[in-house]
Parts: structure tokens; C-alpha cells; sequence
């Protein structure tokens, strides 16, 4: 063994380790570079690299190595580098890499004009003749050669080398730029095929935290560059393409294309696979998803997809809808117990306001479905306007009372209206809410009918339809007698009720809210109106529907909302309920964690506080819900494109109109998934991002369904890619 000298003697210990050492790096920066030198493959060879700056490549190439590879489509890779095949090239070294290139266009040669007038020659010679101007004996060897070579204009795409991290290893790496070029150097380029392109199609640069899905990626399609492809079975480019599923979580996904272009069957192709990652990973695979079903084709069984996407698991996959449908038997129905929980402690605000909570809800649908009524009288509109939620700032006994009393006349109009009342609200307990001078002055009345009524409203409890008979007369004694009838008994009880009786307040009997649900009593037709909503009611719901579809999502189930059925202020009212519970939750969980019963917050394994669950929102038809003109920011969808990925909600929007999504919302979406679009105000969007510039011909010429231009989160560039055909597994 060699010792470390101290007189200067060559040979020591400390050089021969540091020789051994650079060797077993140079050893591996060759290793590294061999990997690299198997993306190349001679076979592949087109052309050489006339000319690079930064930006811009310009590739000469022959026919004989274009029919070689089977064309040079616009929009295809090409690789362009110095390095050899089978060799091992140090991975250090500068020209050690791939130059990733996209065919653009024709780029004229420097001979043009002479092949120019070769090529209008050849074909002067031979324009009476039924052979082609570069038939044998038509044109001469040399002077096809020259006309064989072509040029191809290319943008720069950037470079894929192996770097060295910090930890020693060489990991291949992609940099969306080139670090230097030179004009007196040579490169071949190669059109990438097979594993090669595999290979490029489907790199991903992690971005962001680290997710336990990261390193998963799903199968979404093949490569596609053009519509004329010659075929696909036999083709080294009909490689798979894939999608990394964590860029979608917390992320907004744009769906463009016209009508049957392939939209829909890319969420059905993006759901199913998200959803099949519990087959991978039974815990982190389990995504939350909702799918509001415009059309009902997600739902519901059809013979485009030979079943549909409801059939793909018996027990994760969950569908809602404003109706039963006979082939969906395990169908829940958005329906709400509109006459709310019994109370039997009104002192609690809080919890009133929480049992009577399906009941507010029911008065927001039935506010929305009256406003729908052409020329409807002013009763109408005072009932639209009553609100029936407690007061925020006012609940003593006095208010409890007239709370209670408001509810009560607003359920005796439900029951005339036959929504049926559930089990334990049978009967109107009335005590107490219609007072002994409002009843004695009711009597005084020299009408029967007064006295009857007065008689009712004494009792302890009485069924809906007398209360509602009841309530007729009070209406006409309170609101039609002091104008219509000249009655003077009310305005007598109501000055001594607001100025005289024992703690007076000033406040008439009749408060705004009373009015109001009074009001709608005044119109024939008031209750037929609201009868028209009853198959939304339901006595027997417990929970409200937007709260159980939440529940649903954080335990990683697939929802889908049908709205094939339904009017559109239902279909409206029903998605925004629902996703402002999803909304409201998620956000819940971000400002306030979850805590143990010690109160300490809850963590995962690797002690980072609980984030919310992870949920995708699919929504069609965006152009409705995120419009570029008189957006109103306060409303959910907004909200949730603004602000839902701080709170873990993905949201997958499609349309036909790019321009008309919000400008805000486009500029932050980070996975984009174009098809045809036949418009150029809506192309002239797309130039705007990344380089779509390039696709904006073909997107606007091709309309075959499914092939789109694909730009996700964790991808440096743009893929074309055909994406898969949805099919469903059949039901039994």
C-alpha cells in the first residue's frame, strides 16, 4: 500500500484515488451518454441541419430518406445532434445532446431558382405526355438528384441532454431552449419513431410538491401528426401517448372543439382513466370526480359507447338526477324535504337555521321557478322577495315568534300546494303564534267566516288544510279588510299591538316576511304554481343533496349529475348548489384543518398538516358558466376557476368558443386539449398560447373526431395525439 509523501514524491496514494475517481466519472458520463446514443437510429436518418439560431432550424433532406420514414408531416418531431449511433460520448460534453425540433414548413434552398427552372423544364417536356416528369428516360440522374432535395423550415423546441444532479446521478433532462449553436458544424436529424418517440411524447418535467401520484401516468391516445396518414397498425408512430394524472389535480383543463369533435368522449377517456388509478394505488388513487351531464350521455346507457361511463364500477361510479330513469335503478333523485326538520327548541338560532336548511333551499327553487312566469302580478314578486331565513341579528322570544309563525304559513302553503309533509309534521302546531287580541278583533268582524277562523288559529294544533283555510281569512282581514272592505277592526288591534301593548316596539303585527307569504294567498293561481314543483319534494330525504354528493366526492367516488331532464333554472339552481357545498367544504378544510379529539392537528405520514381532498369538477358547456363579458366574480363557477386550486378542486371546462372564456382564466390554465375549431376569431385566440400558432391550419381544415393538440402541466411541448375511443363496459 502507498503512503501520502511528504518530500514530493510522484506516485502517492491521494493521486492514484483521485485518477480512479475521474476515471469512474468519465466511465459514467459515458454510460450516460451511450443512453442518449440509443435515441438514435440511422434508420432514421432524413437529412442534414443547414442552418439554427435559438428560435429556428432549417433541415435539408431527400426524398428517398423522407419516403424512408414515411413523410415528414407538419407538426412532427425531429432530432437533430452531432452524436453517432452506438457510441458513448461523454455526457459532459456541450454537443452530447438532441436537439428537439417540429416541422413548420418548406423552407426555401439556395439553388431554388435553378431547380426552379429544372423542374418547369422537365415538366414542359412531359405535359402531353401520360408519363410524370420524372419517369425513367424523362429526365436525366443527376438533375432528378438535385430536384430530390428539399427544405424544411423547423422551430426549436429545446434540448434533451443527461445532466448530473447533486446526489451523482445522471438523469436525462429537457431545457425549452438550446445553450448555444454554431454555423460551422455539421448535424444529422433523425424523424424519432418507436421507443424514441415514445420517449419524447411522453416526457414530463415534475412541477410543483412531490404527489404521491406523481410517476403514474395513465394511457390517453396514440400519436396522430395528420388526418392522410397512411396506416396505423403497421406505423413505428403509432405509439402511446400518456398523461401524467397529478396535472390535473388542482389544475384547470381546457377541452376546445366543435360539436362532434371528440369532447366528450376526452372526459369520458380522462374520468376512466383518473378513476382506474385505485387499481394501482387503492388509498392515493381514490380522485374525487363530478360530471355534470349536459346531455345525459355519461349516465345514461347509449349505443355511441355501447353502455356508458356509469357502467365502468358498480360501487365507486354514483349518478343523481332530477328524475328516475328505467335503466338506472340505483339512480339517487335531487330531491329536498322542502318543509324542512321539526323544531322542537326554537331558542337555538344556529341549529335552527341548520334543521330548516332544505327548507330555504326548497324557497330558492320555488323563488326561481315563479320568476320564469311571463307577466306575473306584484304578489308574485313580493313572494320572491320574502326571505324565509331566521334573522342574523335579531332572536328574542318576540322574534322567535314571529320566525316560527312565518314558517308555519310558509309550510300550510306547501301542503296546499300537495307537497306532502313528512311523518312527525303531520299536524300545524299553531300555539301560541296567533295572539288572543288579534283573535278578538278578528271576531268582532260581523262575518262568520272571521269568528271560524279566529276559532282555528285558538287551537293548539290543527291540520294543514284548516290552517290553510284559516289563513285565507287572516290575509283578507290583514292586507284586502284595512283597504278593501273597510274593516277597521285590524287597523284598531294593529295601532294598539305597535304602540300600546306591554313592550312595545313600534312594529306592526304583519312584518314584510308575513306580507309576503300572505301576498301569494291574493293570486288564484299563486299555489298552482308552486304545485307544479311537488316531484322535487321528497318527505323523507334526510340530508340535503348537495351535502351527500360532497360526502361522496372525498370518499373518491365518480358522481355524475344528470341534466338531460329538467328546466333550466332547475338544472342551474341544482349544479351551482352543489358545487358551492363542494366550495364551501374544501375551502373549510384549507382555513381550519382537521384536529384529532385532543386538538391537535391531524397529519399525514410525513408530518405535513391534512390538505383537502383532491376533486376534479368536469363542466360543459363553459361559455355559460365562465363568460368573457359581464362576468360577475361572486358566482361560483368563477369562483371556483379563480380560486379552486388552493383549495384542491380541478376543473375540466369545454366549449366551442375559446374567446369566450373569461381572459383570466385562459391565461391561467395549464393543461390544454384542442380539436377542430372552425372559426378564426377562436384560433386567434389559441395563437396567444404556447405554440398553437403552429396547429391553427390544421385545427381549422381537420375535423376528425378525436385528434387534438395536447399541452399539459408536466409536458415542455405540444403532442398531436388521437385520443382513445371511450368504450364502456356493457351491462349485465
Amino acid at each position: 500500500m502507498l503512503w501520502i509523501q511528504t518530500d514530493g514524491t510522484r506516485g502517492t496514494k491521494v493521486t492514484l484515488l483521485n485518477q480512479e475517481a475521474a476515471e469512474f466519472e468519465k466511465r459514467r458520463a459515458e454510460e450516460a451518454g451511450g443512453k442518449l446514443a440509443h435515441y438514435v437510429d440511422e434508420e432514421t436518418m432524413v437529412g442534414d441541419l443547414l442552418s439554427l439560431d435559438y428560435g429556428e432550424a432549417i433541415v435539408l433532406v431527400h426524398d428517398s430518406l423522407r419516403q424512408g420514414v414515411g413523410g415528414l408531416p407538419m407538426g412532427c418531431f425531429l432530432l437533430a445532434t452531432r452524436i453517432d449511433a452506438d457510441t458513448t460520448p461523454e455526457a459532459n460534453r456541450e454537443d452530447t445532446a438532441l436537439i428537439l425540433l417540429r416541422v413548420v414548413g418548406h423552407a426555401p434552398l439556395p439553388n431554388r431558382i435553378e431547380t426552379d427552372n429544372w423542374r418547369f423544364d422537365a415538366a414542359r417536356r412531359s405535359i402531353e405526355s401520360p408519363q410524370q416528369w420524372d419517369a425513367d428516360n424523362k429526365t436525366d440522374q443527376f438533375t432528378l438528384n438535385q430536384l430530390r432535395h428539399a427544405g424544411v423550415r423547423c422551430s426549436v423546441l429545446g434540448t434533451f441532454r443527461y445532466f448530473q444532479s447533486d446526489d451523482g446521478k445522471w438523469n436525462l433532462t429537457f431545457g425549452a431552449d438550446i445553450s448555444n449553436f454554431y454555423s460551422g458544424q455539421g448535424m444529422k436529424v433523425y424523424k424519432p419513431m418507436g421507443e424514441t418517440l415514445k420517449a419524447i411524447v411522453n416526457f414530463t418535467k415534475p412541477m410543483g410538491e412531490l404527489h404521491p401520484l406523481a410517476g403514474k401516468p395513465v394511457s390517453v391516445g396514440r400519436v396522430r401528426y395528420s388526418s392522410s396518414e397512411i396506416s396505423v397498425d403497421e406505423s413505428r408512430e403509432n405509439v402511446p401517448v400518456h398523461i401524467e394524472p397529478t396535472d390535473m389535480l388542482a389544475r384547470r383543463t381546457a377541452l376546445f372543439g366543435m360539436s362532434r369533435s371528440g369532447k366528450s368522449n376526452t372526459i369520458k377517456t380522462l374520468a376512466s382513466s383518473i378513476f382506474d388509478l385505485r387499481k394501482m394505488e387503492p388509498e392515493e388513487g381514490r380522485i374525487g370526480q363530478l360530471i355534470f351531464d349536459v346531455n345525459g350521455e355519461y349516465a345514461n346507457d347509449n349505443p355511441q359507447d355501447e353502455g356508458c361511463l356509469r357502467n365502468i364500477d358498480a360501487y365507486d361510479v354514483v349518478t343523481y338526477g332530477l328524475f328516475e330513469h328505467p335503466n338506472d335503478t340505483e339512480r339517487r333523485l335531487i330531491k329536498l324535504n322542502f318543509f324542512g326538520a321539526n323544531i322542537r327548541d326554537w331558542s337555538d338560532r344556529e341549529d335552527v337555521a341548520s334543521s330548516l336548511d332544505m327548507l330555504i333551499v326548497g324557497k330558492d327553487i320555488i323563488d326561481e321557478h315563479l320568476r320564469g312566469i311571463a307577466n306575473a302580478p306584484q304578489y308574485i314578486g313580493r313572494f320572491i322577495n320574502t326571505s324565509i331565513e331566521p334573522s342574523a341579528t335579531r332572536w328574542g322570544r318576540g322574534d322567535q315568534i314571529r320566525y316560527r309563525r312565518n314558517v308555519t304559513v310558509y309550510r300550510a302553503i306547501l301542503a296546499a300546494a300537495n307537497f306532502r309533509a313528512p311523518s312527525n309534521l303531520q299536524s300545524a302546531y299553531i300555539q301560541d303564534l296567533f295572539g288572543t287580541e288579534l283573535r278578538q278583533a278578528m271576531r268582532s268582524v260581523d262575518d262568520q267566516r272571521f269568528t271560524t277562523a279566529a276559532d282555528t288559529l285558538d287551537r293548539q294544533s290543527v291540520s294543514w288544510n284548516e290552517l290553510y283555510q284559516a289563513l285565507l281569512v287572516l290575509q283578507e282581514f290583514v292586507i284586502s279588510g284595512r283597504q278593501a272592505t273597510g274593516l277597521p277592526e285590524y287597523q284598531t288591534f294593529n295601532e294598539w299591538y305597535r304602540n300600546d301593548r306591554p313592550n312595545a316596539s313600534g312594529e306592526s303585527w304583519n312584518d314584510d316576511t308575513l306580507n309576503g307569504l300572505l301576498f301569494l294567498l291574493s293570486w288564484a293561481g299563486g299555489v298552482g304554481r308552486v304545485r307544479e314543483l311537488q316531484e322535487r319534494h321528497d318527505p323523507s330525504v334526510q340530508s340535503e343533496y348537495s351535502t351527500e354528493i360532497v360526502t361522496e366526492l372525498i370518499n373518491g367516488k365518480l358522481v355524475i349529475v344528470d341534466q338531460s331532464i329538467g328546466s333550466p333554472t332547475e338544472i342551474e339552481h341544482t349544479s351551482e348548489r352543489i358545487m358551492w357545498a363542494l366550495f364551501n367544504h374544501q375551502r373549510q378544510v384549507f382555513t381550519d384543518p382537521p384536529r384529532d379529539t385532543n386538538g391537535e392537528l391531524l397529519r399525514d405520514e410525513d408530518g405535513n398538516i391534512m390538505q383537502p381532498p383532491d376533486v376534479i369538477v368536469y363542466a360543459e358547456e363553459a361559455h355559460n358558466l365562465l363568460p368573457s363579458q359581464n362576468a360577475d366574480l361572486n358566482l361560483i363557477w368563477p369562483r371556483v376557476a379563480k380560486e379552486g386550486s388552493k383549495y384542491h378542486i380541478g376543473l375540466v371546462y369545454s366549449t366551442q368558443e375559446p374567446s369566450s372564456i373569461l381572459s383570466n382564466i385562459l391565461k391561467n390554465t395549464d393543461n390544454w386539449f384542442v380539436a377542430h375549431l372552425n372559426n378564426q376569431d377562436e384560433t386567434r385566440e389559441l395563437r396567444k398560447y404556447y405554440d398553437f400558432d403552429t396547429f391553427v391550419e390544421q385545427i381549422l381544415k381537420v375535423p376528425d373526431t378525436g385528434f387534438l393538440r395536447m399541452r399539459c402541466l408536466s409536458n415542455p411541448y405540444i403532442v398531436p395525439v388521437q385520443i382513445n375511443k371511450f368504450v364502456a363496459v356493457p351491462p349485465e
